[in-house]
């Protein structure tokens, strides 16, 4: 959000707390702020204290750095338009070649988010490649070459002991449904019954009714290829589930810190298109701020940038 009262621009962004470390919100704000137009900053302390390095502040905390003022001599050559595109596409380049030294922090905040990603990325890949193996060594009883399912699939294992026979008689002609509620394809065989039966009726194989339920059958429930049971196999079967649930969260993890390269992106692109519009306008003094906030339920970090004129 830019807004246009009192001479000040603000823009920020929420993001969830896991996305960032402490640590690199404040090295990379330090190399910003820290490299640029050296002669003509002053820092302010941080009233939050030097232990921890960073902490959850209020919404009207400013933390770590405030540059101030900045004093142009020139307007710049970079139109504001331009500027933003620069660093939309590129953190920091805006900056950099508007002459702000804290082109770096974007950079630093770019490099570390990807990073971190591709870590979240790696770590939830394998761990679902570990899970998968411990499904296929374990519950599943299928001889043929090995199929493995889609997501849903592995989380239904997570949730059922067992899922049941397909055909509870595969000499009979057609597919006797599994009947046990216990089990994943009991389930929805009941699903199906209840959904294609008519109240208070029971149709017979061959009933339109039945053939009905039964297509619905074999649409949702699991196959010989795919049958599973973790009957005495509790202690792989608490680990396969502790797998699944580490694999969720790092995909999560993954996701956030794509939130927080989009985020970056945006905030230098504005930072760089009202820096480039303070010059323009031919103001000799300009105060940068980036504050890191706590929303009231402290489930996040908010990013703002601030800029006085």
């Amino acid at each position: 959000m830019i807004g246009k009262g009192g001479g000040k621009g603000y823009s920020g962004w929420l993001v969830p707390r896991s996305l960032f470390r402490a640590s690199v919100l404040a090295v990379g704000s330090a190399l910003g702020w820290g490299a640029g137009d050296a002669p003509a900053q002053v820092f302010y302390a941080c009233p939050a204290g030097a232990e921890p390095l960073f902490q959850l502040l209020s919404t009207r905390t400013s933390c770590p750095f405030v540059a101030s003022p900045q004093v142009t001599d020139e307007p710049p050559a970079l139109s504001p338009g331009r500027a933003f595109l620069y660093s939309a596409l590129l953190p920091g380049l805006g900056q950099r070649k508007l002459g702000k030294g804290r082109w770096l922090a974007y950079v630093a905040v770019e490099g570390a988010a990807w990073i971190a990603w591709g870590n979240a990325r790696w770590s939830a890949t394998n761990t679902r490649g570990e899970y998968q193996d411990l499904a296929w060594d374990v519950p599943r009883s299928f001889n043929g070459p090995r199929i493995d399912g889609d997501f849903s699939y592995y989380e239904t294992m997570e949730k059922f002991l067992t899922s049941g026979v397909f055909d509870t008689d595969p000499g009979a002609p057609g597919i006797q449904p599994e009947m046990d509620l216990s089990t994943f394809n009991g389930q929805a065989w009941s699903l199906a019954t209840e959904i294609h039966f008519p109240p208070g009726l029971n149709p017979l194989p061959g009933d339109p009714e039945y053939d009905a339920a039964l297509a619905d059958y074999q649409s949702r429930a699991y196959d010989e290829r795919f049958e599973w049971s973790w009957a005495g196999q509790s202690a792989a079967w608490a680990e396969y589930m502790d797998l699944i649930d580490s694999s969720d969260g790092s995909f999560r993890r993954a996701s956030q810190f794509l939130g927080v390269v989009i985020a970056n992106h945006l905030l230098s692109g504005v930072d760089a298109f009202v820096t480039s519009r303070i010059q323009r306008s031919g103001r000799t003094q300009t105060e940068v701020q980036m504050r890191v906030v706590s929303p009231v339920d402290r489930k996040g970090f908010g990013l703002v940038l601030q800029v006085r004129h």
